[in-house]
Formats: structure tokens, sequence, C-alpha cells
């Protein structure tokens, strides 16, 4: 029997000619989409895709199965759809836990979306610190959590739980507009050294925290710290007021104040690891279409994608 979203792979590489754009589409690694086809291939014992110096091209087979695959994706929807209402179940809905910063920056565009591919479907969004999310997930109140983790605080992965990337969230110097140094296109950390530091709270166990004290410390100098508080838009309040700068992840300058300058870091900025997390053996195309949703708005966010080097 075929898997539709072996199918749903197939096609998109089918349309695309190409694994790796089919791949940054879909949200998967390259070898996970040729993974995918050659399953099933084996399912039906044929070869649907050829590959050469030109590109990937349809065997008559893949031709013919393609014709069918949106039909086929589109019957699974409508049954799924038909079985939920019979049941009384009516819209469908999938219910993500997402922290603040999240909710503010990734959410909108994800949203925009999932309205778009899935205008039936409701999202149920309710507001977690990531490590709360988790246990909601497992209790069976989420169907997807979301994550920040980094290379200083690798998250641990539970039994039960697959953990799945969604976009690298880098971190940027927020400041005064009358700063000095508001109007230049980029900064090297080490021209802050000497600049009061506004930064989440530094108790030890908060990712962003750590993630900037760990920048400065590579770029040579510990931070004065003025100001330590979980409250994005406050540091804000306080950088413009002059009280000191801030490197704030580029999903928490979502909503800017005007008197704030935004500057990006030379070189390779620090960054969040944004992640979604879903229970293992759950195959819900529902889940999936969020989790690529979420992928889009990462990638598609002004501020939300890795920087290149700036001179």
């Amino acid at each position: 029997m075929l898997d539709l979203k072996l199918l749903t792979t197939f096609r998109e590489v089918a349309h695309k000619r190409s694994f790796s754009d089919a791949a940054v589409t879909l949200g998967y690694t390259q070898p996970a989409v040729s993974q995918h086809v050659s399953r099933l291939e084996a399912t039906l014992g044929v070869r649907l895709l050829e590959r050469d110096a030109r590109g990937v091209h349809l065997t008559p087979a893949g031709e013919l199965l393609l014709t069918r695959a949106a039909a086929l994706l589109d019957q699974a929807r409508r049954a799924e759809d038909d079985v939920r209402e019979a049941a009384g179940a009516g819209r469908p809905c999938v219910r993500i836990g997402a922290f603040a910063t999240l909710a503010g920056g990734l959410l909108p565009g994800a949203t925009r979306d999932l309205r778009a591919r899935r205008p039936d479907l409701r999202l149920e969004v309710k507001v977690f610190e990531p490590e709360d999310s988790i246990d909601e997930l497992l209790a069976g109140r989420l169907d997807v959590a979301t994550l920040i983790d980094s290379e200083l605080m690798p998250l641990a992965v539970r039994d039960g739980v697959e953990h799945v990337f969604l976009c690298d969230d880098p971190l940027f110097v927020v400041m005064g507009s009358d700063h000095p140094m508001a109007g230049r296109p980029s900064l090297g950390l080490e021209e802050l050294s000497e600049e009061g530091w506004l930064m989440p709270d530094v108790g030890g166990t908060c990712p962003d925290s750590n993630i900037v004290l760990r920048a400065c410390r590579d770029a040579g100098f510990e931070p004065d710290v003025r100001l330590a508080f979980d409250d994005y838009p406050a540091l804000q309040g306080m950088a413009a007021a002059g009280v000191g700068v801030a490197l704030l992840p580029s999903l928490a300058t979502a909503n800017l104040r005007s008197d704030v300058a935004v500057i990006p870091l030379r070189g390779t900025p620090p960054a969040r690891r944004i992640q979604a997390a879903i229970r293992i053996g759950e195959n819900d195309e529902l889940v999936d279409h969020v989790i690529e949703a979420l992928r889009a708005a990462g990638r598609a966010l002004p501020t939300g994608r890795a920087l290149t080097a700036v001179a």
C-alpha cells in the first residue's frame, strides 16, 4: 500500500526535477528525500525516477504515478476530514506549544502559510516555557512542542519524543537609536566591550543568556551586566533609554521600538537553534503541515536566517 508521506515527497521531486530543491521545500535533508523515493520504488517494485547529468527525469511509471498523486493525496485529506466530521470532531486541529518569541516572531508567518495550505485547519496555540511544553506533549495535551537549543546547552531528548530542526535564530545588537554606533552597518562584538549590557536572566539555565555570555567571552571580555530580565520588550526599552546594549535573537525583534537600532554582527553571529518536538510513532499529515509552515516562516523572516560575513 502506498505511504502518503513518501508519495508527497515523490510528487515534490517530480515537480521540482531536483532532489535538493524538493528537500528545501519540504524541510528535509537531501538524503532523507532520496530515501523516501527509494522506499516508494521498493514498495511498488518499479523505477520512478532516473538521474543523469541533466537532472532528474520521470520514468513512464513515474509519469503515471505523478498523474494520480494529486488525486490520491486530495482524497486522503478529504477522507480524514470526513471521518473527523462524522465523529463530531469538527474542523481538524493541531495543538502547538509555543514560547513567547516564537509566538510573536514565527507563528504569524506560519499561520498565513497554513491558511493557504489548509484553510480548514485550526491551529490551537498555547504559550509555554520550552521545558514545560515537552511534559504537555507527552501527556497528550499538545501535538507539537517548540524548543530552544544551543551548542552550549544541547537539549536532552526525552523517551518517546523526536526533535525536528526548524530554523536558526541569530542574535543581533540592539541599542538606542541615538547611540554613537547606531548608524553603523555592522559591528564587531569586541567593539562593545566597554558598554553596559542588558540580557536575559543570568541564573545559569537560560539558553539565551548563556549564548550571549559565551559570545562576549569569545570576543575577549566579560560583559558589564546592568540589567538581567527575561522580558525582551523591557530590554529594548532600557536600550532605548541608553542604559546599555543587548544581543537579542531575531525572533525577539519582530516588534521593534522606533527608538532602537538593530545592527548585525560581523562574521557568523551567535544563534539559537529552534526545534520542534513531536511524539515518536505518530504519522499525522496535519502535524507535518505545521512543521513545514514553521520552517517556511523561518526561511522567510528578514532576520531569521544565518548572516553571511559583513565587511
